[in-house]
């Protein structure tokens, strides 16, 4: 590819996503806004069905984006032919076996979802599961063939007709305008990559051994997208299926922000696996070679995701006062919750160093081990009256525990030593304990603390916010010293921390596509 293909594509991905994600994050407000707690708690409990029907191919997917490659390298047209029939063979298959299942179960239930919805709205969201797996198979055909810029005009006119159309219907539909502006701007997608990937992607689904080997390439990738979904969404299962769409709408409001604020870490480890993998491979495999990078990067992000927590505690009363009025019941969730980003962003980076240096078994297990917990605890705090913020907090120590696991696993695959592996384990999340301390103090101590969202409550959160960064700077300065936070954010190429004329990085762009129906 030529340099300043790359550089162009790199860009342009950078940016679809973060123009995608902030109309995502725009559409969850406004949409909730408008809706109220149970209605859409009843759209977040749709979109758990999205979530988990786009995993229906079971690593067929994965599969195609390492062996296409392979097969392209080797210019044998017929045998990569038939690895891509292969492949459309498995998504049509298993897509569909996934949407007769879930008709079977909906059309005998009598749950949240059924009553709200009925069979037409579960339909469709399989509609939309279905076409978002076609449009998978033809982007990761282009990508292998180096067309990267049609994933992000993808992405970009899925996301704005989604988002925007949907809103625009909620005056007259209600909920059912999301899911009406959600499946025409999948749809809308769709159309755009398959002509784009007409030449590349061949519509014939045969099932062949390539569909076998797919399978068997793909799904330990699958296991660990399958382990990671888990963990992000049995709290919201568990209180769906026992307190309802309406507490799911208030707790939607923590879910919402812990999403924003993993953005960030999740861009970077987007960009991070690709350079560990071939950094890896250069070096003979030898694991002392990743050391470095994954030191630094697990450094910076456990420095920086704190202050965003910090600062959704210290803000989250009058935010939700002045935008979301009727999601006050949602508003001690939203500040626990936030604590767990970082959990989740250590457990993310973890696994990119633990898929990379090969240890994936022990990756998916201690994946699936934290997420029956964390299911075990939510259970319990239901059970035991404790409502939404029982499950936020018993969630918010799941996802520190999770990530705490796996660095420790992390570590361990890098050869360290005892000592070493605690060292590197504290200064994760010591910033955070810090973090957290600082924003409880403040919102005790500073004045007014009972005004919410007059000009009382503005002068609070313009003096805690500065004061909070300020302080908590000062205390994790021995762990930020000479990190060089700037040069890492542009070596990442996040396109807020990009130096004007600054090539990108090599990577695959700052950001992956964004989650589905987020």
């Amino acid at each position: 590819m030529h340099p300043r293909q790359f550089v162009r594509d790199s860009i342009g991905m950078a940016f679809s996503q973060y123009v995608v994600r902030l109309l995502l994050m725009t559409r969850g407000v406004i949409a909730a806004r408008l809706l109220g707690p149970a209605a859409y708690g009843a759209w977040n409990g749709l979109m758990l069905i999205l979530d988990y029907g786009v995993l229906a191919p079971l690593g067929t997917q994965q599969g195609l984006d390492q062996a296409v490659p392979e097969r392209i390298v080797e210019g044998d047209a017929e045998r990569l032919a038939r690895l891509k029939r292969g492949g459309l063979f498995n998504i049509v298959l298993l897509t569909s076996l996934f949407a007769l299942a879930c008709l079977l179960f909906f059309y005998r239930s009598s749950g949240q979802i059924r009553s709200f919805w009925g069979l037409g709205g579960v339909a469709g969201v399989l509609m939309c599961s279905a076409a978002t797996s076609l449009a998978f198979y033809h982007l990761t055909l282009l990508r292998s063939h180096g067309n990267i810029a049609s994933v992000a005009v993808w992405s970009m006119i899925q996301g704005s007709i989604g988002a925007l159309l949907g809103l625009a219907l909620i005056p007259m539909l209600g909920a059912w305008g999301l899911l009406v502006g959600w499946l025409t701007g999948t749809l809308a997608s769709l159309i755009y990559v398959r002509l784009q990937g007409r030449i590349v992607a061949p519509l014939a689904p045969v099932p062949s051994r390539e569909s076998l080997r797919l399978l068997a390439v793909g799904f330990p990738m699958f296991l660990f997208a399958c382990s990671n979904l888990v963990m992000r969404t049995l709290d919201r299962i568990i209180i769906l299926r026992f307190l309802g769409t309406e507490a799911l709408g208030y707790y939607s409001l923590g879910v919402m922000a812990i999403g924003l604020m993993l953005y960030l870490p999740d861009s970077v480890a987007y960009v991070l696996y690709p350079r560990l993998l071939r950094r890896y491979r250069e070096s003979d495999r030898r694991p002392e070679s990743v050391r470095e990078p994954f030191e630094r990067t697990l450094r910076a992000v456990a420095l920086l995701v704190p202050v965003l927590c910090g600062f959704s505690y210290l803000a989250a009363d009058d935010l939700v006062v002045w935008v979301l009025p009727r999601f006050a019941d949602g508003l001690v969730p939203l500040k626990v919750l936030g604590f767990g980003a970082l959990g989740l962003a250590l457990a993310n980076l973890s696994s990119i160093l633990l898929m990379t240096l090969g240890h994936r078994l022990a990756l998916v297990s201690a994946a699936f081990m934290m997420a029956g917990l964390g299911a075990t605890l939510a259970m319990m705090a239901v059970f035991r009256g404790q409502g939404i913020v029982g499950v936020a907090w018993v969630t918010m120590f799941a996802y520190v525990v999770d990530g705490a696991i796996l660095l420790w696993l992390a570590t361990g695959a890098l050869r360290l030593g005892f000592g070493a592996r605690a060292r590197m384990l504290a200064s994760g999340f010591m910033p955070l304990l810090i973090a957290f301390a600082f924003a409880v103090f403040l919102d005790r101590a500073l004045p007014w603390p009972d005004a919410v969202g007059g000009r009382r409550a503005l002068l609070r959160l313009v003096m805690g916010l500065p004061l909070f960064f300020a302080i908590y700077w000062l205390a994790v300065y021995p762990w930020a010293r000479g990190l060089g936070l700037r040069q890492l954010m542009t070596e990442f190429n996040l396109p807020w921390a990009r130096r004007a004329g600054a090539a990108p990085s090599n990577g695959p762009g700052a950001a992956g596509p964004q989650k589905v129906g987020e």
